[in-house]
């Protein structure tokens, strides 16, 4: 009997202890909210970033995305994160700004000819810049996402001149552009959100509006603003977040593979976002769009104005947004007398 009773003590502390060692084995889970369509070049490289950064924990955390909006989408995204309603967010960088003003430093209208430029604003002096500002909101930034310049859809005609700027009815969202917009002379117009412009643009509320090829295209602007001006205004970004708690509760050698893993990511992003921008100039083309690259003398007179409003926005927010202009954009040379 004494024996027995032995055994059953034995076999229930076995048992009890069996749900401990099983929850120490299972991986933490990170929640993931995404948006947008997922066939979409930026949707598949962030599953291959999931993938990768599942693969290379090897089952110590686990990323599960929530895609297409099903938590949350792009317009309350950056405040989920920050809260903490969610362990992790895409964000689009234009919703941010207002939340964190140095991201204007990276998004400055005419401030970048190439989206290679655009992305060394993403490295070294002024990363360290943008991550302190966005850390002060509570988030985490692992890696941007490139998805092409903005660009201006018209349904008057093409911009070939800053007399085809002047008195222009534009939809904009950026302060920024909104106030160069005004320097050159234009009619803007923020009152109205991108979801609801395409039918602005149909009865002739407004002239004009900024929008990226890809997005245009799948938004249908071609045909409501069939004149296409490649201006590359600004290169926007999506950006992966981490809610800041949740990344300094990580371990640093996951941080580490998160981190890594962005890095090919937004390279891959800046190869894919410049061949799916090429194949959409060629299918709004082929779909009635006249699509025109902006002279060159124009566009150096139009970042001349521009000049002006990245200064005055330094002003306003004081010298980290003095240094962001320092490292990211071209200084004047050195008068020799």
């Amino acid at each position: 009997m004494k024996r027995f009773t032995h055994c059953v003590i034995g076999l229930c502390i076995s048992l009890l202890l069996i749900p401990t060692f099983a929850q120490a084995e299972s991986p933490r889970v990170l929640r993931l909210a995404s948006w947008g369509p997922p066939k979409h070049y930026l949707s598949q490289s962030r599953n291959a970033w999931i993938e990768a950064v599942n693969e290379r924990a090897a089952g110590r955390i686990q990323i599960i995305e929530y895609p297409g909006g099903q938590l949350y989408g792009p317009k309350d995204m950056h405040r989920a994160v920050a809260r903490g309603l969610i362990d992790m967010g895409v964000i689009l960088q234009p919703r941010l700004m207002a939340t964190v003003p140095l991201l204007q430093g990276v998004y400055l209208p005419f401030a970048f000819d190439t989206m290679e430029q655009a992305a060394n604003a993403y490295a070294g002096e002024s990363l360290a810049i943008i991550q302190q500002a966005m850390q002060e909101k509570n988030l985490q930034l692992v890696y941007p996402a490139f998805s092409g310049g903005v660009q201006v859809f018209s349904a008057q005609s093409s911009i070939d001149g800053i007399a085809d700027i002047k008195n222009l009815r534009v939809l904009a969202t950026s302060p920024m552009v909104t106030d160069l917009l005004h320097k050159l002379e234009a009619a803007p117009d923020t009152s109205i959100p991108q979801s609801e412009q395409y039918m602005a643009l149909k009865r002739g509320v407004a002239d004009a509006m900024l929008n990226a090829i890809v997005t245009g295209y799948f938004q249908r602007n071609h045909e409501v603003a069939p004149f296409v001006t490649l201006t590359d205004m600004s290169f926007p970004t999506v950006l992966m977040t981490v809610n800041l708690d949740v990344w300094n509760s990580l371990p640093e050698d996951i941080q580490q593979i998160m981190l890594e893993e962005g890095e090919k990511q937004k390279a891959y992003s800046l190869g894919a976002s410049a061949a799916m921008e090429a194949h959409f100039k060629q299918v709004i083309s082929e779909n009635g769009g006249k699509v025109s690259a902006l002279p060159a003398g124009t566009r150096s007179l139009i970042q001349q104005t521009s000049q002006q409003v990245w200064q005055e926005w330094a002003q306003r927010n004081g010298p980290q947004a003095q240094r962001l202009l320092e490292l990211n954009l071209p200084q004047p040379a050195p008068s020799q007398e």
